[in-house]
């Protein structure tokens, strides 16, 4: 009987440990929980909107001059590649006989 029960105890001790280092499920909101949290996000959304535009407003400039300096950093690699290809080609071609 004292066998069994410490099996028992040595096979259930570590499925018990395991289960209890578990994070228990986020609560379920009700429909009146999720319609206020819907509200007081609405009028967070209202109340930050004219800063948050006027933020993307100051850095719209910015953020074009880097969008095209990192375009044109792509266009002029993937030249400078195209002629390098365009170099080995002519240079293949020259040493051909005729």
């Amino acid at each position: 009987m004292r066998v069994a029960r410490c099996l028992t105890m040595l096979l259930m001790g570590p499925g018990l440990w395991l289960a209890a280092c578990t994070e228990p499920p986020p609560r379920v909101l009700t429909l009146e929980e999720r319609r206020l949290v819907d509200s007081l996000l609405q009028q967070e959304i209202k109340r930050i909107k004219p800063e948050l535009d006027s933020l993307c407003e100051l850095r719209f400039d910015s953020m074009v001059h880097l969008a095209l300096d990192s375009i044109l950093e792509e266009r002029k690699l993937a030249m400078e590649k195209q002629l390098r290809r365009l170099r080995e080609e002519v240079k293949k071609e020259k040493q051909k006989p005729e």
